[in-house]
């Protein structure tokens, strides 16, 4: 059994195939199984193994900044957004017609925490998934000529299924930013979907574009087809505030203690 193994493996390693351990080689195969399903187990094994590892490179490459999930998150404090239609999107219909999702609300919302848990949700399903923020992606559109580096991510946010641009808003951009953001988004339009987020209402894209045109144009583009959340509600860190010195209760003030 044991001779028998040692060429299993070999062979897996000749054939870039994930090796059986001895457990699962107990548990899958039985001794009672034909050839053909000992086969056909074997194999089923290997092809799950390589969607496994396909899934876990997707989630890797899209650089999402921390694992979010729609279970984690509290729609009950929060208005704008149900789980219920965030579990409607989950079927990614829309990402299939090249539909945006757009988040936007005060910070602290969860807008981040949508956004992410969407991407991963669209990674789990098959779909190559980008995370950026707005200043990461504004300093590759200028650096892409002259740095390898941005040249390679750039390469890899253009070629996904899904792009998310987080904190559009945060920072004022220049003119020629603004023009270099435009060119991207309207290279997206309606053949990769884009989910971003914003502290900024629409109305307040102008400002910090810095250009009332290219705020028009680039709105154009994104909510052309696009669902639309506006959250409000306090936000989570306020909510969740923690604490360095705490508030002593009347019992223990008369007692002098803190």
């Amino acid at each position: 059994m044991s001779t028998m193994i040692e060429k299993l493996d070999e062979l897996c390693k000749e054939l870039r195939l994930q090796m059986m351990t001895p457990d699962d080689i107990q548990s899958k195969l039985s001794g009672n199984m034909t050839p053909l399903e000992t086969v056909t187990t074997f194999l089923d094994y290997q092809y799950q193994h390589k969607l496994n590892k396909a899934t876990a490179t997707r989630i890797r490459n899209a650089r999402f900044p921390r694992t979010k999930t729609l279970k984690e998150y509290d729609f009950k404090q929060q208005e704008g957004v149900t789980a219920e239609q965030m579990n409607r999107l989950c079927d990614f219909i829309w990402l299939e017609q090249a539909f945006n999702v757009c988040f936007l609300g005060a910070p602290g919302v969860g807008k981040t925490h949508l956004a992410t848990a969407l991407g991963y949700e669209a990674a789990n399903a098959g779909y190559i998934v980008s995370f950026t923020t707005l200043e990461e992606l504004i300093h590759l559109l200028k650096t892409v000529e002259i740095s390898g580096t941005s040249k390679m991510r750039l390469k890899q946010i253009r070629k996904s299924s899904l792009v998310i641009i987080d904190e559009m808003g945060f920072t004022t951009v220049s003119k020629v930013e603004a023009h270099l953001l435009f060119s991207f988004i309207s290279a997206c339009y309606e053949s990769k979907s884009l989910i971003i987020t914003s502290n900024k209402s629409f109305d307040d894209w102008a400002d910090f574009l810095g250009d009332q045109v290219i705020a028009t144009a680039i709105l154009d583009r994104l909510i052309f087809k696009c669902e639309i959340f506006n959250l409000t509600g306090e936000g989570y860190r306020i909510r969740h505030r923690q604490t360095i010195l705490k508030t002593p209760k009347k019992n223990e003030l008369k007692s002098g203690s803190i």
